[in-house]
């Protein structure tokens, strides 16, 4: 077969599939454009499913007018305690309570003070707290008084934490059950200015390690020495 035969048999060819197949691909048109436009749209809403065994893509976080992105809720009893020096401490203010704590209690006063009052979790821990921790600020907006009320199943940690930072040191009380710490005032008088109180629980329960002991903390701003 020559070179002309074979050209010829190829434009035959041609024309026989233009014949035949371009009534199919008329008719047919309008439905591959549907499906096509239909695909495009999927594909820009995020609707296509993903292929089985390749996870989906995490959604981007948009931020819209300086919104900061997604920020975590605050809990009510705050955010986890990792050292007892985070909440017992004077150099704080009201801003850094409320970023604190999702749910503050206002409105108790104490004198010339006002009280900020949040729950207090700090741990999972036998010595750990849960309670009321209260905050109150004087007139000079700086906190002056820091009190606690609650339980725990071992005062160990806090009794170190309040020897160590505010110089507590233990009374002997009258009562056998009732540990009592205090800050020896500076100026050698008889007033208590700072006191922790330990007592058993009235009622212990094996299932409640953590409920042990009553405590009972007041906390002043420690004098600036002079």
């Amino acid at each position: 077969m020559n070179r002309q035969m074979i050209i010829k048999l190829l434009v035959r060819t041609i024309v026989v599939a233009i014949v035949v197949g371009g009534p199919i691909l008329f008719f047919k048109a309008p439905n591959m454009w549907a499906k096509a436009k239909s695909t495009a749209t999927s594909l820009w809403k995020g609707e296509e499913k993903a292929k089985p065994g390749v996870p989906a893509p995490p959604e981007p976080e948009v931020v819209i007018a300086g919104i900061p992105p997604k920020v975590p809720p605050l809990a009510v009893e705050g955010p986890p305690v990792y050292d007892l020096g985070e909440v017992f401490r004077f150099d704080i203010s009201t801003g850094w309570i409320m970023q604190r704590w999702a749910r503050v209690s206002t409105g108790m006063s104490q004198l010339q003070l006002h009280g900020y009052r949040v729950a207090l979790v700090t741990g999972t821990g036998r010595d750990d707290l849960a309670g009321s921790l209260t905050y109150y600020f004087n007139p000079s907006q700086h906190a002056q008084t820091i009190t606690f009320s609650g339980t725990t199943g071992d005062a160990t940690k806090l009794i170190r934490f309040l020897n160590k930072r505010y110089g507590f040191r233990r009374r002997i009380a009258n009562d056998a059950g009732l540990f009592v710490y205090e800050v020896p005032s500076p100026d050698g008088d008889k007033k208590v200015h700072s006191v922790l109180k330990v007592r058993t629980s009235g009622i212990l329960k094996a299932n409640e390690p953590y409920k042990r002991f009553d405590v009972d903390l007041v906390l002043e701003r420690p004098a600036q020495k002079k």
